[in-house]
């Protein structure tokens, strides 16, 4: 039974719904923000999602938003001491790659060059690697500034410039080669 909850890691309206991954009991939760990931026996954890600092649960949000952009397998999520390295990877994030990320991410969404993205700052803020709004909104700014991007204040989503496009055409191709090595692995 699914049912209108709020998600565990943004605290955003969520689809929550039980369901069994790899034989346990799990709480499997589709959020706009987050995309999809798996709550593993949320008897004992959803608590202790509740009290990790929101800052901590954002990088997790980033994890799996990253997951779901990359058409991977729904990540679950459990014990939270065992999430440190995750967090910690995605905390270490570089203002470049927090660029590079969004280049990347609006590349995967454009068919073609000039094409505008759709893109909310309110629930795009995970593909920054950043804790909210206002993170994302920074990144969005410098990627205006480096050339990368067009954006006006007016508009809903934002463009590649050309120099945004080859960038993200040479970060898809090494995202693949990369994805193409783990699952050969």
């Amino acid at each position: 039974m699914s049912q209108e909850q709020k998600c565990y890691l943004c605290e955003k309206s969520a689809s929550v719904s039980s369901a069994v991954n790899e034989n346990k009991d799990v709480n499997r939760v589709e959020c706009e923000t987050c995309g999809i990931y798996y709550l593993g026996s949320p008897t004992l954890f959803e608590k202790d999602y509740k009290e990790m600092p929101r800052e901590k649960r954002a990088m997790l949000s980033a994890y799996t938003r990253q997951c779901f952009e990359l058409e991977e397998e729904p990540p679950e999520l459990g014990n939270t001491d065992l999430l440190k390295d995750i967090i910690a990877e995605y905390e270490n994030k570089t203002l470049d790659n927090k660029v590079k990320n969004l280049i990347l991410n609006l590349r995967e969404k454009s068919s073609q060059y000039g094409e505008l993205v759709s893109w909310a700052a309110e629930n795009d803020y995970p593909i920054t690697y950043s804790f909210g709004h206002e993170g994302s909104t920074k990144i969005r700014d410098l990627a205006v500034e480096k050339g990368l991007i067009d954006w006006t204040a007016k508009s809903t989503g934002l463009k590649l410039t050309e120099e945004g496009w080859k960038l993200g055409t040479e970060l898809k191709k090494i995202a693949a080669i990369i994805k193409d090595a783990n699952t050969r692995g």
